[in-house]
């Protein structure tokens, strides 16, 4: 019997993924692996370690600080522009009540 099927239009023979044995992982080697199964397109990865999950949170609360601080900087900017508007259409209001007078 033959093992292995033979490939239709030459295809490349598929990877398969790499079986660590428990208690190896680890030694000498990093520990995140992925796996990608082109057949059904999933990416398998590992779970991360507790370094890589306080990196995750690190970089998630840096980029969330920035974000506050440019809506904060857009808000101080707007602010005396509404300030302008909103004290240009009180004047113009009690204006148009003074002009309106009959003398």
């Amino acid at each position: 019997m033959i093992d292995k099927r033979p490939n239709p239009q030459g295809e490349e023979p598929r990877s398969e993924p790499e079986i660590i044995l428990p208690g190896h992982a680890g030694r000498g080697r990093p520990r995140m692996r992925m796996y990608i199964d082109e057949r059904i397109g999933r990416v398998y990865i590992a779970k991360p370690g507790p370094l890589g999950t306080i990196l995750t949170v690190l970089i998630a609360g840096l980029l969330l600080t920035v974000m506050l601080i440019m809506l904060l900087g857009a808000f101080l900017i707007f602010l005396p522009v509404v300030v302008l508007f909103v004290t240009a259409a009180i004047v113009a209001g009690l204006l148009r009540v003074y002009f309106q007078r009959p003398p």
